[in-house]
This record gives structure tokens, sequence and C-alpha cells, in this order.
């Protein structure tokens, strides 16, 4: 290895430099290290736009779902409510009878009913009437209390309890009595009409 004497008497190593400058330390890491810098997403129009629309596609198809939900909920509220109308209704024709317009009394609970409590009704009218006149008795409703067990949009259950006052030749001066049955309905038509009827505990 040589040397080289300057004119300052300076002794130098041949091949180095002198008064070089220090590492530029600006340097991109990426760059000196070799490797190339990410790629950077640039947000355009047409992709706002693009996020805009899956945004409110996605809105409109929670708002059908929730619709749809929301729309067989009321269905199901508004035909429960109607069928615990209607057994109300013919639980109460059921249990009022006035022996002087019996015909009246009993035509209403026939039109309230359908399937087997039709016919076992309509069957027995007649012997029913013979004993409404012959005791002259007066039945009319007081209270009633009415729940739904069970319904969709087509069938329904119901309880209804009934406070009946009644009188008759064997009780002149009346009597309080109370009913509990059930009532087992369905549409006919656009209307609920009872099925079935039985007395329960």
């Amino acid at each position: 290895m040589s040397t080289i004497t300057t004119h300052a008497g300076r002794a130098v190593t041949a091949g180095k430099r002198t008064n070089a400058s220090p590492p530029d330390t600006n340097t991109d890491p990426d760059t000196s290290t070799g490797r190339s810098r990410p790629a950077v997403a640039r947000i355009t129009p047409r992709l706002v736009w693009a996020l805009a629309a899956l945004a409110l596609l996605a809105s409109l198809a929670l708002g059908a779902t929730k619709g749809r939900e929301w729309y067989a909920a009321r269905q199901a509220e508004q035909a429960n409510a109607a069928a615990l109308a209607a057994a109300k209704q013919l639980a109460v024709n059921f249990v009022t009878v006035d022996y002087q317009h019996v015909d009246a009394d009993t035509a209403r609970v026939e039109d309230g009913a359908t399937g087997d409590f039709l016919k076992s009704y309509s069957s027995s009218v007649a012997d029913l009437k013979k004993v409404l006149v012959a005791n002259k008795t007066v039945s009319s409703v007081q209270r009633t209390e009415a729940a739904i067990v069970s319904g969709d949009r087509d069938s329904a259950v119901a309880l209804v309890g009934v406070v009946a006052p009644t009188k008759n030749t064997a009780v002149p001066n009346g009597e309080t009595k109370t009913y509990r049955m059930r009532l087992e309905l369905r549409t006919v038509g656009d209307e609920w009409k009872v099925e079935n009827l039985e007395f329960v505990g």
C-alpha cells in the first residue's frame, strides 16, 4: 500500500478518499434496502360511488327483511285480535238467552259457529228451545274475560270466562253462574268462527 505526501505534509493512504462527505441519512429506507415501496390505494370518485352503492344495497336488503318480519308479526297480531273478539262474542251469544225470543238467540250462536260445533248445536237446538221456554229461562252476561292460547292467521284457540246472572222457574230470584270455555276457531272466508266449544274447570 503506497502513501502520498500532500502539499500540507500529510500522508494519506492511496485509494481512500479524504474529506469524504458523511453518508446521506435522508435516503428512503425502502430504496436503500432495494425493496419496493408498497402500493398505496388511491380513493377515486368511482371507488366512492361503488362503496356508496354497496352500502345502499345492504341497507335495502336489511330493510326488506325487517319489513317482512314486521308485516308478518302485524298480520298475526291482527288475526289474534279478530279471533279473540269472535271467541268472546260467541261465548256471550251462547250464554245469553231469553225464552221470549229464543229463536233469535239460538240463531246468533249458529251464525258464529262452523264445523262440528255447528252440527252438534244445530241438531240439539230444537230440544234446547223447549227446555228454555218451559223453564222460562233468562240469562245475561255480566262480565267476560278472554285470552288467546295459541293462533296463527287461519286458526286459534281461546279461553273465555263468563259471569252470567240467570233466573228460571226453579230460581225465580236468580243466581250468578260462572262458565269457563275453551273455543277452537278457524277462518271461514273473512270471518272467524268457532268449530269446537267445551267447558273446562
